[in-house]
């Protein structure tokens, strides 16, 4: 796989860090070696780390990119039995065993990294099995603690896998939330204590429950495999006394296993095939010599030209041929930049003095309704500045008896164009070599808006570009998380846009916002 000049390249994201190791190979030697660490919190791959990871793709035609699942669901699976399992994906793990992922899961990592791409995508389980091809196991329970959760296996006097498991470990953010937390320094040490409590608790349960089940094997060893250490010496030597078996606690290096399993050897064993590498041609010497024909072939015609008249004969020139432009998809950065200037020049025109409960904006309309505390409100305060972004406005009074708290509504109508306002353009080249199926567009748009909420497809047309159109409900505390909402999907590499009609209504749990969201993807 390497013999080639490559670029190996292990993404993995821990909690709260992306961690970023490079390996330089020739002729499967590795030549040189970096790393980069960066804190994240965001479900897809920031634009900085997207640009740096394509710009060493860029430099390099035979770069490779791994990383292990974002979150880990897979489940062993009997070989028998995986080619029935409908809703998950399968990959290779020994002669025994095939492992198992949701495809769900397996779509929200290849989501994480649309902006770059993938070649291997690995479990941790995959390092545990890599874990047994490379030491002696026998009679022996293997825990791998990664990223708050303990991968575990038994494997039997051959060296054969009888028991396998998935458990979530205490976090430190779940400790921060108890009453028993006061400060960082003391949380610490209180997280410290709950984590080896907990893992002792699991190992215990582990083993009770597996002797249920199997009274043929008898575990005589303890192997905790870990990428940051967070047991003490003593803690493990007081589990050694606690459960009379033999424990080892070892470090286990990621970059490395996952570079192992990316060697032609375990290859099949990867969720995702690696992307086909072209190596890309020198173009300069075949501009130099299209521009060489192209000159023969202007000389060639001036003397056909010259010849032709000298014999008098006038030919016909045809007409050039009409070139079919390629569809441009729409540009939804400036599209959202649009309707999200208006939205807060609207807010804008409203004063302290009016409690807005409704706000509906159509492509040419507005209509609001709303508390005016003063009866001289509408007048003026809001008026004047409806009256420079609409061309006509109706206002009705809903209560005619009050002289405050007055209940109004209003209806604006024929939009001017927003002076001093120059709207965003996209400048980046968007993903279209591969086309996503309706499902997967949806998928995606859910990991974009906002957790709990609701999206409903209303059309899909095709006229070059398939367009798909939904219905979105999300419910927000300030309308700030709506142009929050915005910055994300501008930060898209898909043209996906915010689109007419848009309501905001303000309810007893929050605003309610509700818009109309377009996904475009050429034929």
């Amino acid at each position: 796989m390497f013999t080639k000049e490559s670029l190996y390249i292990n993404v993995i994201k821990y909690d709260s860090q992306l961690r970023l190791d490079y390996k330089k190979i020739k002729n499967e030697q590795i030549i040189d070696t970096n790393n980069s660490i960066f804190l994240v919190d965001d479900d897809i791959l920031s634009s900085e780390i997207a640009e740096k990871l394509n710009l060493s793709q860029e430099e390099n035609d035979f770069t490779y990119i791994s990383t292990l699942l974002i979150s880990d669901t897979t489940k062993l699976v009997p070989k028998a039995l995986s080619s029935k399992l409908k809703d998950c994906e399968i990959a290779k793990f020994n002669n025994e065993f095939d492992i198992a992922v949701l495809k769900t899961t397996l779509f929200e990592t290849k989501n994480y990294f649309v902006k770059t791409g993938v070649d291997y995508i690995y479990s941790a389980f995959h390092i545990m099995n890599l874990r047994l091809q490379q030491n002696v196991c026998r009679n022996e329970l293997l825990l791998f603690l990664f990223n708050n959760k303990a991968f575990i296996l038994i494997v039997d006097q051959s060296g054969l896998i009888v028991f396998h498991q998935t458990v979530d470990l205490p976090t430190f953010e779940a400790v921060k939330k108890t009453h028993f937390y006061e400060d960082d320094v003391d949380g610490q040490k209180l997280f410290d204590e709950i984590y080896y409590l907990e893992l002792n608790e699991i190992i215990h349960n582990i083993l009770a429950t597996f002797y249920e089940k199997k009274n043929d094997v008898f575990v005589e060893k303890i192997t905790i495999l870990y990428v940051l250490k967070q047991l003490s010496n003593e803690q493990i030597e007081n589990l050694n006394n606690e459960l009379m078996l033999q424990v080892e606690y070892h470090p286990i290096n990621i970059d490395e296993e996952t570079f192992e399993l990316s060697k032609d050897k375990h290859l099949k064993k990867s969720f995702t095939k690696p992307r086909k590498k072209v190596k890309k041609r020198n173009y300069n010497n075949i501009s130099a010599f299209i521009l060489l024909l192209l000159l023969l072939g202007g000389l060639y015609t001036f003397y056909d030209l010259v010849m032709t008249k000298r014999a008098g004969i006038v030919e016909k020139i045809e007409e050039p041929k009409k070139v079919e432009q390629v569809l441009q998809l729409p540009d939804h950065i400036n599209l959202n930049d649009k309707i999200e200037q208006r939205v807060k020049a609207i807010f804008n025109s409203i004063e302290y003095d009016i409690i807005l409960k409704e706000l509906r904006l159509e492509q040419n309309s507005l209509e609001l309704k709303g508390i005016f505390l003063k009866e001289d409100t509408y007048a003026k305060s809001l008026k004047p500045k409806l009256d420079m972004l609409y061309s006509t406005t109706l206002y009705t009074v809903l209560n005619n008896d009050k002289k405050v708290s007055i209940e109004s509504s209003l209806v604006s109508k024929d939009e001017i164009e927003l002076s001093n306002v120059v709207y965003k353009t996209n400048t980046k080249k968007y993903i279209t070599d591969e086309l996503m199926p309706i499902e997967r567009v949806s998928e995606q748009l859910k990991i974009l808006l906002p957790e709990n909420s609701i999206i409903k497809l209303i059309s899909g047309t095709d006229q070059g570009i398939y367009k798909y159109s939904y219905i979105v409900n999300i419910l927000v505390k300030d309308p700030s998380q709506f142009f929050e909402l915005i910055d994300v999907l501008n930060n898209e590499l898909y043209s996906v846009h915010i689109s007419y009609p848009l309501s905001m209504i303000r309810t007893e749990s929050g605003i309610e916002i509700e818009f109309n969201l377009v996904f475009n993807q050429p034929k």
